[in-house]
């Protein structure tokens, strides 16, 4: 195993571990479900379960799910339902099981935590057969949600965690620049996706995935369909998402701009996006309050008249203007109206400011922001001024 990532995941468990005794738990019950919610235990120890599917049918039970039983004191064991995973996991003990709930009741009482609260990170994730069946299997025990212990250790990124993040946003950079040169009038969305995707995959990212929405459809913050047969037009907005994976953290960065000859009221839309993106950022330090990076980019928009074009909050149709990365693509805190989590150095959170439905077309610009000690510092260095 490499002995740099045994002494971060170590590190993380023990953090998890001060946090869970802190709330006064004896332990905790930390789930991943196939596909869709796996970043907790890729964070803790390196696991992701695989084949999701029936959680409660004859002899299988909870057949998808993954289950850390981290105790406050003694070491940590994972179950997962199928014999399908990876064979470096740190964490000293697996256990491949088909009754997920029998072997979890079986491990909590070994390990002699059967009598305390526990906390469920995951409560989200557990389909209510599940829980009934560890509820059976551990009747003496008292269940706490917790899920939000491990995702707020998330969010502040550690020094390894921050290389990798440096990197991913280096190679966005690096697609973004080619794509600049790449792009004008008669390619179709399509061609422009698998441009991205491909010039990604070869960079070594994993998942690599774009949006490309132009003209008409650059008027929609997203859309179901990330690339249309739709040929680009000069004159055309349009908006590209360049998307994936780095040595499992997230690459997340947008581009906008007009092809060809942009006129006077799509550079004041394109303008106005791109000073929402800086002052946003110029805003950011530890202690501000997510939501309110939100205001600064609405107060923006609402002097330019843009005032129902940006986000929900200001009566628009984006759903808020950023979010944190890191494992997922999309983790907490989000820049938004109600979230007020103070930003913390180490966080990095992707900054998209856009504006839609302007009868122009509609863009959308993003980075990766770090937030350090004394401010911010944008992890990508690739020219967002394409017009």
């Amino acid at each position: 195993m490499n002995p740099e990532l045994e002494r971060e995941y170590q590190a993380r468990l023990e953090r998890t571990k001060r946090e869970a005794a802190r709330r006064g738990y004896g332990g905790l019950l930390i789930f991943a479900l196939a596909p869709r919610r796996v970043g907790d235990l890729l964070y803790l120890v390196g696991h992701q379960p695989m084949m999701p599917g029936h959680p409660r049918r004859f002899g299988f039970r909870g057949r998808g799910y993954s289950v850390l039983i981290l105790p406050v004191e003694g070491e940590a064991r994972l179950i997962t339902s199928t014999p399908f995973y990876e064979q470096e996991i740190y964490v000293p003990q697996v256990k491949y099981h088909d009754n997920v709930p029998q072997e979890i009741g079986k491990a909590v009482r070994e390990l002699g935590i059967e009598r305390e609260d526990l906390g469920i990170v995951g409560m989200d994730i557990l389909s209510v057969s599940l829980y009934e069946d560890i509820c059976c299997e551990l009747c003496h025990s008292r269940f706490c949600c917790a899920d939000d212990i491990v995702m707020n250790l998330r969010a502040a990124k550690s020094p390894y965690e921050l290389r990798l993040l440096r990197e991913g946003a280096e190679i966005g950079d690096q697609v973004s620049d080619l794509l600049r040169e790449y792009l004008r009038p008669g390619l179709t969305e399509k061609e422009v996706y698998a441009f991205i995707t491909r010039e990604l995959s070869k960079r070594g990212v994993a998942g690599a995935f774009a949006t490309c929405q132009s003209g008409e459809r650059s008027e929609r913050a997203y859309d179901l369909i990330p690339a249309s047969d739709k040929v680009i037009q000069s004159g055309d907005m349009v908006h590209m998402e360049i998307n994936g994976k780095w040595q499992g953290y997230m690459i997340d960065i947008c581009r906008s701009t007009v092809v060809g000859q942009a006129s006077q009221r799509q550079i004041e839309v394109l303008d106005t996006a791109l000073e929402m993106l800086e002052q946003a950022t110029l805003a950011m330090k530890p202690g501000v309050a997510a939501e309110d990076l939100e205001k600064v980019t609405g107060s923006i928009a609402k002097k330019r008249g843009f005032l129902t074009n940006h986000t929900r909050a200001f009566g628009g149709p984006a759903t808020y203007l950023g979010h944190a990365i890191g494992l997922g693509t999309d983790e907490p805190p989000v820049l938004a109206k109600f979230d007020k989590t103070p930003l913390e150095t180490g966080m990095v959170i992707t900054v998209e400011p856009g504006l839609y439905r302007t009868g122009v077309g509609g863009c959308r610009i993003e980075d990766e922001i770090l937030v350090t000690e004394t401010g911010s510092e944008n992890l990508n260095h690739s020219q967002r001024k394409w017009w």
